[in-house]
């Protein structure tokens, strides 16, 4: 294969992955992106991430908050800064009733704006947004916000996006959606956007490339078939994810334990068959280099996904006190560990089990069961007082709690609460919460502090800011 092919739409062969809860800052997306990447920011508890920096007066989210172009989404996630009348106010959460859930949709939808905005700034590069499907709740609105700020890339992983196309499309019609439920989550969502008029705002922008995040080839192929018969559109690419990523991984063929049939060597050739461009995540023997990067491109792949070293590279949102304790953890030869029952999600979650942190049994153990950030929850209807009622629980809920929403009690076992602890490690309520840290395998290979830069240069060479 000729190496020095032309891109596809300006699309960059390497993508900074978008991991844990903001590792993957606007701050590691805007540098990685103008260093010739696809910059990736997280979607995963922005509301919480974005309404904490206005509320400790953050001079460059207030300004771009004040950008957004439907005032009143504005006015309210301002109302959160120093002076204002919610500046105390705790961040809100998603409601099963229609109307309390009106606010924090738009929170959840200007903070997308927000953290995109912020990774764009200064630079012609491309940015895109990962957004974890089984965070039902605050798929749409993270969407529509990340729209709203011209992002370049949506990447959808941890469940199957299957109405991605349809999303994309209702958005910039400005259409109110609604889907009951979400693919793959049992929970019913809908966003209301007719009355905001945005659609000729959004066409100022060209439509965002569509990078489902998958781990098996009938998956893709399924999705490939949904996305042609009803949509009439094709994914940009694919990224195809080994089981050896960090943070959620499919769960295994056998339900037990990871084989060769779900070795990503194994089914890459069939995908690359089906004629979308790939995009390999988690499959780098050597951790994610220029060597894995020729390897995959000659074999057939568009690019590369790379997130560890991303992970704990100096400008990514993971405290730099516990980046300095997993590279001192490398050195010794620490272990990591793929947990199969801490994952509210249900889905098998690498953890680094560092002295300390929420993988700590004696932490975990002592640990007081609290859910009030609530970006796992999934929706269940329950019978109370002879009607059904629709509720929003989590596994890892204090257990009262969980049962009194009609929840059994077997299924909440030694789950993490992964919003909070996620929040932790980036530096939200860490005097509160104990971090979680999550790689892949190939992040115990990193013993030494580095940049952004030195990731990209070392995986594609010299490269020009743009």
């Amino acid at each position: 294969m000729n190496l020095d092919q032309p891109l596809l739409d300006g699309m960059p062969r390497l993508i900074q992955a978008g991991m844990g809860i903001h590792v993957s800052s606007a701050q590691l997306a805007n540098e990685t992106s103008r260093r010739g990447a696809l910059g990736v920011v997280s979607h995963v508890a922005l509301r919480h991430i974005v309404v904490e920096e206005v509320r400790r007066g953050d001079a460059t989210a207030i300004a771009l908050a004040k950008e957004f172009p439907i005032p009143c989404y504005a006015e309210e996630l301002l109302a959160f800064a120093p002076g204002g009348e919610w500046h105390k106010r705790p961040v809100p959460l998603d409601l099963p009733d229609p109307e309390k859930a009106r606010l924090p949709k738009r929170l959840s939808t200007i903070a997308a704006f927000v953290e995109v905005k912020r990774a764009k700034l200064g630079h012609s590069g491309k940015v895109g947004i990962n957004v974890m499907w089984k965070c039902s709740l605050t798929v749409l609105p993270s969407i529509y916000g990340a729209m709203l700020a011209g992002v370049d890339a949506l990447l959808c992983g941890a469940g199957i996006p299957m109405e991605l196309p349809d999303i994309v499309a209702k958005i910039r019609a400005g259409e109110d959606l609604c889907y009951s439920p979400l693919h793959g989550t049992g929970t019913p969502v809908a966003l209301e956007i007719a009355a905001d008029k945005s659609a000729g705002f959004l066409t100022q922008f060209a439509e965002p490339k569509l990078l489902p995040i998958l781990s098996s080839f009938p998956i893709a192929k399924r999705l490939l078939d949904v996305w042609t018969r009803e949509f009439g559109t094709r994914p940009f690419a694919f990224i195809l994810e080994n089981h050896t990523a960090g943070g959620h991984n499919a769960p295994p063929r056998n339900k037990t334990d990871y084989t060769d049939a779900d070795e990503l060597t194994g089914y890459f050739d069939k995908v690359h068959a089906l004629g979308v461009p790939i995009y390999v995540a988690g499959a780098f023997p050597e951790g994610g280099s220029h060597n894995d990067f020729v390897y995959w491109r000659e074999r057939g792949a568009y690019g590369l996904q790379v997130g560890s070293r991303f992970a704990l590279c100096d400008e990514s949102g993971m405290r730099r006190d516990i980046k300095d304790e997993v590279l001192a953890y490398n050195a010794l030869g620490g272990e990591l560990e793929t947990a199969f029952g801490i994952s509210p999600t249900g889905y098998p979650f690498k953890v680094l089990p560092l002295p300390g942190s929420a993988a700590d049994p004696s932490v975990h153990a002592q640990r007081r069961r609290i859910c009030n950030k609530g970006y796992l929850m999934q929706a269940e209807t329950i019978e109370k007082d002879g009607e059904a009622e629709l509720v929003y629980r989590c596994p890892a809920m204090p257990s009262r709690q969980y049962e009194k929403l009609g929840g059994d009690a077997t299924e909440i076992g030694p789950r993490i609460c992964l919003c909070n602890s996620l929040l932790s490690t980036a530096g939200f309520d860490s005097e509160k919460e104990a971090p979680l840290i999550t790689l892949g395998i190939s992040g115990k290979r990193i013993t030494e502090r580095h940049s952004a830069r030195d990731v990209i240069e070392d995986i594609l060479g010299q490269v020009e800011a743009v």
